[in-house]
């Protein structure tokens, strides 16, 4: 119900209202990957699981947000409001008070289902607060909010980071959740938001099967590039259900009386569809900013995480300021121009974070991120007023649900991109470099070797500069997709479309492929192998110590027991009492992995080693395998660390 008779205060504390919880949820998707350290140290977990704290958290926001704004037509969505962001300000509660990682991720996601009740609902009734000459400002305020809590996340992370915990991540927000609830129930009074929609049918079945594709597509994005995962029966079913599900969910929306996605809207409204992409391909290309940025800058440099806050905060600022009155351009330029540009400016702001020095100062930073402000505020609100316009009245709460559905969905994508991009990285270099390690090299390569694990292996700032490097590459490539479908008077065709991505992904790994041929640091380390005769000299070799002679294995090891097997092989890392040395081997007397397993799988074990990349790995340190060993030699030697172990 429209009524144009609001007075201006009533106005004010909607608005307010709406800024708020949008705001307190936009926190949300910028504070998590900037405590990922935090978190993975705290909780005693692994990257590939804390990644999950996210990617729980949009996968349950992006696929029921659909169907709640339909639901929300049946019961007003004023009440659906209130009740959304009840959900969300409890289980934000208890993610403060999370004991373990599997609980948090719990918690996250029951939090990613609360802001699917309430996210929908917040554009809507904006529009409905002011009169249709004026929906251009209402879009360009909740753009704003949106981009301001979306961007400025990290400044107030940093600060919670520098003086608390991740704890106060959640906790510090419980004030601002209780008002957020109280203004829900409050703000609207007996006329807005209260009309509803009578329905006979609710898709039930297409919601479920969207976030199953969804969860699909993520986990095997996320999974199947990093460590052994594409050999993972399990993964590539999730992934291949991902992928099946949805063409069958196409199917069933196209069949369905009443569907949460009107296909209709993008099959026969180029408009729609164009603006759609273009907002969902821009936030896919944020996790360079939002996650790998903060990572290099507070673990690679050392920059405290509140100074790392303020740096992100420019780029925040100046959307918030330029978001409002690129409505206003948009009404006078033409939004589609507005967008195009918008797009161009955010792509030289990820260009200019390339000149980022690996030393010295950082203040290219702030000029890249004020530029990439200005791109982003000028394609936000343009870009939802496309979307809003290109739709018939009886579909705009479904228009409204499909802006925070596509914005979740694009950082989603691109978060699971990117996080997969880091850790195979990571798990390159370090496999490379740590099997480089054991060659009979030279002295120049082993002094290289040596060096890149002193200063920090896939942790040290010239790793991390590497791997931002590559996102920012990425990231600025996939802004081209937006970039194409924001030009105004184009003609698209199938042709068009296919050959324009085939081009940006030429564009892209040929860039990034450019980057790891020119770069100083190199994907594998100069390898120059001694000659033959230098074998038989003791001569000072990686990690200042001497190389060893060739033995011949199955004459060393054939007389020797369990205990010869330990000491020769296990102990310069474990200690001759199996005391544990620090930073190279736990302690083993009384170790209750040792103890808790048979002599059987113990020897397994000591055959496979574990790698750091290891899910199960919580010491951080690696172990070698032994598959050079006998089974009886495996068996001795596991059956010397239970007897041991008691």
């Amino acid at each position: 119900m429209n009524d144009f008779s609001i007075s201006k205060s009533r106005r004010f504390w909607v608005i307010s209202g709406l800024l708020l919880s949008s705001v307190m949820a936009s926190l949300d998707s910028s504070f998590v990957p900037i405590a990922f350290s935090d978190l993975i140290d705290d909780l005693d977990t692994s990257t590939s699981q804390v990644v999950w704290v996210a990617l729980g958290y949009l996968i349950a926001a992006t696929g029921p947000m659909l169907f709640m704004a339909r639901v929300a037509d049946r019961i007003g969505r004023a009440t659906m409001f209130g009740i959304g962001t009840l959900v969300y300000a409890i289980a934000m509660a208890g993610c403060g008070f999370a004991e373990s990682v599997s609980v948090l991720i719990a918690m996250r996601v029951v939090q990613g289902f609360g802001m699917a009740m309430f996210l929908p609902t917040t554009f809507t009734l904006a529009t409905e607060v002011y009169p249709p000459e004026e929906r251009g400002k209402a879009l360009g305020i909740m753009a704003s909010g949106n981009a301001f809590g979306f961007l400025l996340g990290p400044i107030f992370a940093g600060w919670l980071l520098d003086a608390y915990d991740w704890h106060a991540l959640f906790l510090s927000r419980i004030p601002i959740g209780i008002i957020a609830v109280g203004l829900g129930f409050t703000i609207f009074g007996k006329n807005i938001g209260r009309e509803k929609l009578e329905r006979n049918h609710y898709d039930i079945v297409g919601a479920i099967l969207l976030t199953l594709s969804l969860f699909g597509l993520l986990f095997g994005l996320n999974r199947l590039p990093v460590e052994d995962n594409h050999l993972d029966f399990f993964v590539w079913a999730i992934f291949l259900m991902g992928i099946v599900l949805f063409p069958v969910f196409i199917k069933h929306e196209q069949r369905s009386p009443d569907p949460i996605i009107d296909i209709d809207l993008f099959k026969n409204n180029k408009s729609f569809t164009r603006a759609g992409m273009a907002y969902s391909i821009m936030f896919a290309s944020f996790p360079a900013e939002l996650f790998v940025l903060p990572m290099f800058l507070i673990v690679g440099l050392e920059i405290r995480p509140w100074d790392v806050g303020f740096l992100m905060a420019v780029g925040a600022v100046v959307t918030f300021i330029i978001s409002p009155q690129a409505g206003k351009l948009a009404d006078k330029f033409g939004a589609e121009r507005l967008c195009t540009v918008g797009t161009i400016l955010a792509i030289i702001g990820y260009l200019l974070m390339m000149l980022v020095p690996l030393e010295g100062s950082i203040w290219i930073l702030y000029i890249a991120m004020a530029v990439f402000g200005v791109g982003t505020g000028l394609f936000f609100s343009p870009n939802n007023s496309i979307i809003m316009s290109s739709v018939p009245p009886e579909r705009a709460s479904m228009a409204s649900g499909l802006i925070g559905t596509f914005r979740q969905t694009g950082y989603a994508l691109g978060f699971a991109i990117i996080a997969s991009m880091v850790t195979a990285f990571q798990d390159r270099f370090e496999e490379n470099w740590a099997g480089a390690a054991v060659e009979n090299l030279q002295e120049s390569s082993a002094i290289e070797i040596s060096n890149f694990f002193h200063l920090g292996s896939v942790w040290s700032p010239e790793v991390l500069l590497y791997i931002f490097k590559m996102s920012v590459i990425l990231c600025a490539s996939i802004l081209l997709i937006t970039l194409f479908f924001s030009l105004p008077n184009i003609k698209f065709s199938r042709f068009t479309n296919m050959a324009t991505i085939g081009f940006i992904l030429f564009v892209g790994i040929g860039s990034m492929t450019l980057l790891g041929n020119t770069s100083i640091l190199k994907m594998k380390p100069s390898l120059i192998f001694s000659s033959p005769d230098s074998k038989k000299i003791k001569k000072p070799q990686a990690f200042y110590m001497e190389s060893k002679l060739p033995v011949d294995i199955e004459k060393r090891f054939a007389l020797q027991g369990g205990k010869d097997l330990f000491m020769s092989n296990c102990a310069v890392c474990h200690g001759e009492q199996l005391e544990g040395l620090e930073y190279l081997g736990v302690k083993l007397t009384e170790n209750e992995y040792v103890n808790g397993h048979s002599v059987n799988e113990l020897a397994d074990h000591i055959k496979r080693g574990r790698p750091l990349a290891d899910p199960t790995n919580r010491t951080g340190i690696i172990m070698p395998g032994f598959p050079q060993f006998s089974q009886n030699e495996l068996n001795l030697l596991a059956a010397f660390l239970k007897s041991n172990s008691k």
